[in-house]
């Protein structure tokens, strides 16, 4: 089951957040930013606060009453996609244990379903260039990279490189 997240939620989200940066980025950016810089209570704070300030539109998947994966979704924010009709997935984490159990599949098929009944034509979304299991999964749901690349010159590699994100797109005509 998925439904809109509440504030009372924003510390398992930060906690399946956290959890999944660590798990996906481990090689890609530096253990020193996973393992010591990334805070739940401190991302628990930021996601709390954007539910109550009505910032952030977050949905949970549930399995067995409990959150077993979120979603964070909205209008597009890059500039190139902003004229209506596009939409982002702007962040997708499942518990770590629950990967590969339908969780994920079940949250960007909510999230393809809500755009197209609010009148958007596509999806898009961003994922670490390195991130090979992600990438994989957003092909597999039938996303494409559409040549936009951009350097977040925040996130700490181990080799000291820019780290590059790719966006990935997915016309909605066919959902």
């Amino acid at each position: 089951m998925v439904r809109k997240a509440f504030p009372e939620d924003a510390e398992r989200l930060a906690e399946i957040h956290i959890s999944g940066w660590r798990g996906a980025y481990r090689g890609i950016l530096t253990d020193a930013f996973l393992f010591g810089k990334l805070r739940v209570c401190r991302r628990a704070e930021n996601i709390r606060k954007e539910l109550e300030e009505g910032r952030g539109e977050y949905f949970v998947a549930e399995r067995a009453g409990a959150v077993a994966g979120f979603m964070a979704v909205g209008a597009s924010r890059d500039e190139d996609k902003t004229g209506g009709g596009n939409f982002e997935l702007w962040a997708i984490y499942t518990e770590p244990a629950l990967k590969r159990s339908g969780v994920g599949g079940e949250l960007i098929g909510f999230c393809e379903r809500e755009a197209a009944r609010r009148g958007m034509r596509e999806v898009s979304l961003w994922v670490l260039q390195g991130n090979a299991a992600g990438r994989a999964f957003y092909e597999k749901h039938g996303y494409r990279p559409d040549g936009a690349v951009k350097t977040l010159e925040r996130l700490p590699s181990p080799d000291g490189a820019p780290v590059a994100e790719v966006r990935y797109v997915k016309e909605l005509r066919a959902v």
